[in-house]
């Protein structure tokens, strides 16, 4: 959706995300460093569209419906 990320630095959510490139990863249970990058983000609109933009390319790069039927087909022998 071309959107800046900020998930838990934790599996499954950090494979989304390129630390300062497309979002920020913040340590588990860390409130404080959840709202100091949350103030970043408020406080840096030109930064939040810059990642946005890098978000959608990545998920495009990575996520490709076609590539990824194309590697299921492969692994199913088809």
């Amino acid at each position: 959706m071309g959107r800046a990320v900020i998930t838990t630095d934790v599996p499954g959510c950090r494979e989304t995300v390129m630390e300062g490139v497309n979002g920020f990863l913040v340590p588990p249970r860390d409130p404080a460093a959840l709202a100091a990058v949350i103030r970043r983000v408020i406080d840096q609109p030109g930064l939040v569209a810059q990642m946005g933009t890098q978000s959608r390319r990545m998920a495009e790069d990575r996520f490709d419906v076609h590539e990824q039927n194309r590697k299921l087909l492969s692994y199913m022998g088809l």
